[in-house]
């Protein structure tokens, strides 16, 4: 993420959505369907640009396209009109442009950083009430800023388009990581009340986590590949989403396995549980 904020200015690949643009208007003389849109308008746009980020707005039988791209100036503009004339005969006079609001982006940054906060939250108070123990809902809060961290370090590694669907993948992470946790969890809290006398903690824990392991792979590796059938056949805004959640769905199940039930017991015995 440092590489990136010295390469480019920026930590994320944030889209327009994010960091602002200029939307683009254009009725074409027919209406073209999406795929020829991206195979044959598209590649045009992105040669005025000098940046793949060009994203397509289209209502079915409607000849209107609306195009986002980046900031443009007055003389791509101009260019941007000019190509869309000459190649593919769109009419010049209802070709418009206005610029996508950076006040709206700075909003949506805003709003994603609180969602993922409330979530957390929530999620801390739901498992100290079940649990009626603090240091179960501690743990699992770790696992989850854990997960959020290495998803976050995803989208700056692999540059993957940081979107209105960001805010969605990382409380889908959120919520499927606590999953895991909660199975693990219920069945630590099963072996305590039947665990021997001379069984330690240590040993009840792995136990725990070895009799929930199976579950755990399992119901990762069904949702993994149904996630990956979305990322190979779906469109370019599913595949933004997918592809980290597949990250996000195997850092969860890390976590979840090897994280949270060694957490617990490291605080278990830190702060021990004071007598009645």
């Amino acid at each position: 993420m440092g590489i990136n904020k010295s390469k480019t200015g920026g930590i994320l690949n944030y889209s327009l959505e994010f960091v602002g643009g200029t939307s683009t208007n254009v009725t074409f003389n027919a209406d073209m369907p999406l795929g020829d849109i991206d195979a044959q308008v598209v590649p045009l746009i992105e040669e005025i640009t000098g940046d793949g980020n060009v994203q397509t707005q289209k209502i079915e039988g409607i000849s209107e396209v609306i195009f986002k791209t980046r900031s443009l100036t007055t003389q791509e503009r101009e260019t941007f009109k000019n190509v869309m004339v000459e190649n593919f005969e769109a009419d010049a006079e209802k070709i418009t442009t206005e610029t996508i609001s950076s006040t709206i982006s700075s909003e949506m940054k805003s709003d994603a950083i609180l969602a993922v906060v409330i979530a957390t939250l929530c999620m801390l108070v739901y498992i100290w009430f079940r649990f009626k123990d603090i240091r179960f809902g501690a743990s699992s809060v770790a696992a989850l800023i854990h997960d959020v961290l290495v998803v976050l370090a995803f989208y700056a590694i692999v540059k993957v388009s940081v979107g209105t669907t960001f805010i969605a993948c990382m409380l889908t992470i959120v919520g499927y990581s606590i999953n895991a946790t909660i199975v693990i969890f219920d069945r630590i809290r099963e072996n305590m009340h039947t665990m021997g006398k001379g069984e330690s903690l240590e040993t009840m824990v792995n136990e725990s986590i070895t009799q929930t392991l199976s579950r755990s792979i399992f119901t990762s590796r069904t949702t993994l590949v149904m996630v990956a059938a979305l990322y190979a056949f779906g469109v370019s805004s599913v595949k933004e989403f997918a592809l980290p959640l597949m990250a996000g769905i195997l850092c969860g199940t890390y976590s979840s396995v090897c994280i949270t039930g060694a957490l617990w017991l490291v605080l278990r015995k830190i702060f021990p549980q004071k007598a009645a």
